[in-house]
């Protein structure tokens, strides 16, 4: 299950790097400050769900530990 959400963590680290953070320059009036400021927005929600990412591979390395320690196997 680690190994799931580390790849998936992975391919989201790749994303945001390529996630505009600004409009172009050359864009300007109102339709240019509507998209910076869902650009705002998009940018808050990626910065919580790398929060999230990193309480799941917590949580989950918590929960393999103590399937091994138990003899479990973790599916």
């Amino acid at each position: 299950m680690s190994f799931s959400l580390s790849l998936s963590r992975t391919d989201y680290d790749t994303a945001v790097t390529q996630f505009p953070a600004v409009v172009p320059a050359s864009w300007v009036g109102v339709d240019s400050a509507a998209c910076q400021t869902a650009l705002d927005h998009a940018s808050g929600l990626l910065a919580a769900l790398a929060t999230r990412y990193d309480t799941a591979l917590c949580d989950v390395s918590i929960v393999e530990a103590r399937s091994s320690s138990s003899g479990m196997s973790p599916s």
